[in-house]
């Protein structure tokens, strides 16, 4: 037998049928002997369902919902943040999202706004980190340098170093 993969929301789809048909089965008055609800009767009436027009929009709408959801706790997740936080947070994703020149460009306006916040040193590594993806090598060694410098009981102080005495290496064996 071929196993197809069903969408996530299926056996919710799936006990709702059982339930609702004994209910209707309940309330006119029909009993387990008259009115036998079956677990192949819910999986026809839901085999029947999946592919229609209806199970689409159904779908459709479990996403916007699930998506509204997501933003929703993320909204509430930032109101509860502090405002430095926050803000080191949605630059962050910025430099998930690969946009390295742009986060540079975010993160030193934050540091210029937030410059005693206790991201301030993630910040500073962030940029470093960043001219490293985008292969600025004397860049990265330069603003992780500027980490040790600014923030030496910093957690990311260790890690700089270790980023520069590599990169360091590595830019020499590319000269050799």
């Amino acid at each position: 037998m071929e196993k197809r993969n069903l969408p996530k929301w299926l056996p919710y789809l799936v006990v709702a049928v059982v339930v609702i048909a004994i209910i209707i089965a309940v309330s006119t008055g029909g009993g387990p002997e008259e009115q036998e609800v079956t677990t192949e009767t819910a999986e026809e009436v839901t085999e029947e369902f999946v592919g229609t027009e209806e199970a689409t929009e159904t779908e459709e709408v479990t996403e916007e919902v699930t998506e509204t959801e997501e933003v929703a706790e993320e909204t509430e997740a930032a109101a509860e943040m502090a405002p430095d936080e926050a803000e080191y947070n949605r630059i962050r994703d910025l430099y998930y999202e690969g946009e390295y020149e742009k986060a540079i460009e975010e993160y030193r306006a934050f540091l210029e706004q937030y410059p005693d916040s206790e991201w301030a040193d993630d910040a500073q590594y962030d940029i470093a980190s960043s001219y490293e993806y985008l292969e600025k090598y004397e860049e990265a060694i330069n603003e992780y340098q500027k980490l040790i410098d600014e923030y030496p009981d910093s957690d990311l102080a260790e890690s700089a170093q270790w980023s520069i005495d590599y990169l360091k290496s590595y830019e020499e064996e590319g000269t050799e």
